[in-house]
């Protein structure tokens, strides 16, 4: 049985091929949270999320380069800038890093995700 899923690393990679590109390893969590473009907040399922940025899920439409900020406990309001945009889910990078103690406890806060999608 264990050679069934022995090499299953490539259903990531297929899945999303900017995942061997990071520069921070992203823990899989799951948050309810909003993000605000322009004057305008709307709710956000954040999927995964790293001291550099995250990926979130949202029905809202939203355009790769646009200036956003995302609420995340601790921090608050984090500036961020729309790196990519498919099927639902929105790809961002945080402005500044969040510290990593400060990571540390916000992840200690957040709810871990089982799951990647």
């Amino acid at each position: 049985m264990s050679s069934l899923f022995a090499h299953l690393d490539h259903v990531q990679r297929s899945r999303d091929p900017a995942v061997d590109q990071r520069r921070a390893r992203r823990d899989l969590v799951d948050l309810v949270s909003h993000v605000t473009a322009g004057h305008h907040a709307h709710s956000v399922r954040i999927i995964n999320l790293s001291p550099l940025g995250l990926m979130c899920r949202s029905d809202e439409r939203v355009s790769v380069g646009e200036r956003v900020t995302v609420w995340l406990p601790l921090v608050q309001d984090m500036p961020a800038d729309i790196r990519w945009v498919e099927d639902g889910r929105i790809g961002m990078e945080f402005i500044e890093p969040i510290k990593p103690r400060i990571y540390d406890a916000l992840m200690a806060l957040i709810p871990p995700r089982r799951t990647a999608w």
